[in-house]
């Protein structure tokens, strides 16, 4: 399942990207523009800057801003960077097969959906989604 977490780090970068490039702001402003909660972002913000592709600096004109092109970072990306790998369901998780196997008939849908479902996480860049936040003003 893909937490709020998750959720939250992928608004926050599209946020950050559709400011004009190099442009900073401050976690304050992103939570009033966005909605996110405070303290999720405070937990995010370093899990983005440790992966290298926010920078902030603190003190009177500090700030966050972008550092990474925000077309070479996917949802996928962004997911698995705040919540690990992503799957489907616990099925797909096993290294080995489960007993049911040979006879389940939900196996060959779960990969199936999570093929789908991973090419519109990779095929989405958070370049897309800030093109989204601009259109809608």
């Amino acid at each position: 399942m893909i937490t709020k977490k998750a959720e939250y780090a992928i608004i926050a970068l599209a946020d950050l990207a559709a400011l004009p490039p190099g442009q900073k702001t401050t976690a304050r402003e992103i939570v009033a523009r966005r909605k996110i909660p405070p303290n999720l972002l405070a937990q995010i913000l370093p899990e983005l800057r440790a992966a290298g592709w926010i920078k902030s600096t603190r003190g009177a004109g500090g700030g966050v801003f972008l550092c990474k092109d925000p077309a070479q970072i996917t949802l996928r990306d962004t997911i698995e960077l705040i919540d690990g790998p992503i799957k489907i369901t616990r099925c797909l998780f096993q290294g080995k097969p489960c007993g049911n196997k040979p006879s389940c008939p939900l196996r060959d849908v779960w990969k199936e959906a999570q093929g789908k479902m991973m090419h519109v996480f990779e095929k989405t860049t958070i370049k897309k989604l800030s093109d989204r936040i601009a259109a809608a003003g």
